[in-house]
C-alpha cells in the first residue's frame, strides 16, 4: 500500500496557499487546511497522494467539484509554471556544433592544417580548414533538421483543454492547466495532465506511455491500492487519448511532474554513446596519425644524410609527407554518404536524428519490438465492405467522436453470368451492389458470394456481408 505520512501540525506547515477565490458551497471547508497527506512519488519532490479519498484530495489541492476560479488559476500558474515538457540545458547548438569540429578525423585535419601552416604551405592549410568548417556546418544542419522533425512528431500534448472554472465549462490553452483544475474529458480528447477521475468512466489509449495498443478502462468508481500509479484504474495521464466515454477529473500534476514528464527527464539523463561507425572512424584516425608520424620521422634523417638537405628543409619535407598522408577527403565523403542515406530514409517516412545511426541501421538484421500503437498509428481503416443483396442500409450510422468517412453502398445485384472467373479478361467496372478497391492495375470487385472470385480463395462464399480493415503503419 502506498505510504501516505501525515504532515506536521497546521501551525508548522508554513504559509497558507493562495485563496482559491471561492465562497459559500464552492469554498473549501476550512481556509486553514494545508497540504497535509503527501506521498513521495517518482516525480520531483512531494505531491498530494492521488490515490487518497476524493474528498481528501480535493482538500489537499484546495479545490472543489466546481473547479477553481480564474483568479486562483492564474496564481497557481505563476507558482507551478506552464504545463509543458522542458528540456535541460536550454540551447544546445553550440555544443552540437563543437562536436562536429572535434570529430576524430576533424582533429587529425586540424593538426595537419597547423603543421602545413608552420611549414609555410599556407594554401594547403587554408584548404584543410575550409574542408573542416564546411563539413561541420553541413552535418550540423542535417542533424538540426532531423531534431526539429522529431520534436514536431513528439507533440503529445494538445493545444487546448476543456476545464471547469468559475463554475462553468470553458476551453483554455493546455499549457495553462494547474493542479486543482477540474478537467472535462470526452471521446477523442487527448489528456493534458495527470488527473484523478471524480465522475464518469472512460477508455484511454496508454500506448504513448506503455506501448500497449488495447485501450484501458478507467472509472471514478474503481480504486486500487498497492499498485504503480500507471496501473491505477481511477487515474488518467498526460499524453494519453480518450477513445470512449466521458468523465471529469481533478488535475494533481502538470508539466515535468507528470508521468510523461518523468519519462522525459529520464531520457534527458541518458548519455550519448558512440555508434559502431564512430568507433571505427576513431580507430582509423589514430591509425592514420600513427602511420603519418612514423613516415615523417623516418624520412627526416634520410633527407638530411642521404639527400643532403639542411635540417630545416628536412623538417619541412617531413611535414609535407605527414600532411600528404592525411586523407582530407575522407571526412566529407563519410558525411555526404550518410546524408544521402538520411534523405533516402526521409522519403520513406523515417526520421534519423544522428547521421552515424544510418550505418547502424544498415547493419541491423533483426528488430524485435512490441510497440503496437507507437510504431503504427493505432488506428483502424476500412479497406473493403461487403453488403447483403437487397439490404436497406444506405449509409453507416455515424459514431460519436471522429468517425471514419464512408460512402453509401448501393445493393442492387449485377447482371451477367455468375460466378465470373478470376482474373477477369478486362478491367471490371463496379456495378450497383459491388465495391472496388486496390490500385488501377489490381481492381478487385465482388458481391457476396462475389461476381469476381479467385479459384483458390473465393470471397463471401456464405453470401453474408463482411468488412475488412487494416492498421495503417506510420
Amino acid at each position: 500500500m502506498r505510504e501516505a505520512p501525515r504532515g506536521p501540525p497546521a501551525a508548522a506547515r508554513g504559509p497558507p496557499l493562495p485563496d482559491s477565490g471561492k465562497s459559500g458551497a464552492d469554498a473549501p471547508r476550512s481556509t486553514e487546511v494545508h497540504v497535509g497527506e503527501t506521498v513521495k512519488t517518482g516525480r520531483t519532490g512531494t505531491a498530494p497522494d492521488p490515490e487518497e479519498r476524493v474528498e481528501l484530495l480535493l482538500r489537499d489541492l484546495r479545490t472543489s467539484r466546481s473547479g477553481l476560479s480564474s483568479r486562483e488559476a492564474e496564481r497557481r500558474l505563476l507558482h507551478h509554471g506552464p504545463n509543458e515538457l522542458q528540456r535541460r540545458g536550454g540551447r544546445r547548438w553550440p555544443k552540437e556544433l563543437a562536436r562536429q569540429v572535434t570529430h576524430p578525423l576533424a582533429l587529425l585535419l586540424w593538426v595537419a592544417a597547423a603543421l602545413a601552416w608552420v611549414a609555410g604551405i599556407a594554401t594547403v592549410a587554408v584548404a584543410i580548414v575550409v574542408v573542416i568548417v564546411v563539413n561541420a556546418a553541413f552535418a550540423f544542419v542535417q542533424e538540426a533538421q532531423a531534431e526539429r522533425a522529431v520534436e514536431a512528431l513528439a507533440a503529445y500534448l494538445p493545444h487546448r483543454a476543456k476545464v471547469v472554472r468559475d463554475g462553468r465549462e470553458e476551453e483554455v490553452e493546455a499549457t495553462r492547466l494547474v493542479p486543482g483544475d477540474l478537467l472535462v474529458i470526452e471521446e477523442g480528447d487527448r489528456v493534458s495532465a495527470d488527473a484523478r477521475l471524480i465522475d464518469g468512466g472512460v477508455e484511454v489509449d496508454l500506448s504513448s506511455l506503455t506501448g500497449e495498443s488495447v485501450p484501458a478502462y478507467r472509472s471514478a468508481s474503481l480504486a486500487d491500492t498497492g499498485v504503480p500509479l500507471i496501473q491505477a484504474r481511477d487515474l488518467v495521464f498526460s499524453g494519453t487519448t480518450c477513445t470512449e466515454g466521458e468523465a471529469r477529473a481533478v488535475v494533481f500534476a502538470t508539466g515535468m511532474r507528470t508521468e510523461l514528464g518523468r519519462i522525459a527527464a529520464l531520457s534527458e539523463r541518458v548519455g550519448r554513446e558512440e555508434s559502431p561507425l564512430e568507433t571505427q572512424v576513431r580507430k582509423v584516425a589514430w591509425l592514420i596519425a600513427l602511420i603519418a608520424v612514423v613516415i615523417g620521422a623516418a624520412f627526416t634523417p634520410v633527407a638530411v644524410f642521404a639527400a643532403g638537405l639542411s635540417l630545416e628543409q628536412a623538417v619541412v619535407f617531413a611535414v609535407a609527407l605527414l600532411v600528404g598522408n592525411v586523407p582530407e577527403g575522407l571526412l566529407p565523403v563519410i558525411t555526404l554518404a550518410l546524408a544521402i542515406g538520411v534523405r533516402g530514409l526521409a522519403r520513406r517516412g523515417a526520421v534519423v536524428k544522428r547521421l552515424s545511426a544510418v550505418e547502424t541501421l544498415g547493419s541491423t538484421d533483426v528488430i524485435c519490438t512490441d510497440k503496437t500503437g507507437t510504431l503504427t498509428e493505432n488506428r483502424m481503416r476500412v479497406t473493403a465492405v461487403w453488403t447483403d443483396p437487397g439490404s436497406s442500409r444506405s449509409a453507416p450510422r455515424p459514431a460519436r467522436g471522429t468517425p471514419v468517412p464512408a460512402a453509401p453502398v448501393p445493393t442492387a445485384p449485377p447482371s451477367g453470368p455468375w460466378p465470373r472467373p478470376w482474373p477477369p479478361a478486362t478491367t471490371p467496372t463496379p456495378t450497383p451492389g459491388t465495391a472496388r478497391s486496390g490500385t488501377p492495375r489490381r481492381w478487385r470487385c465482388w458481391r457476396p458470394p462475389g461476381p469476381w472470385e479467385s479459384p483458390s480463395t473465393p470471397r463471401g462464399a456464405n453470401g453474408s456481408g463482411a468488412a475488412t480493415s487494416t492498421s495503417t503503419p506510420s
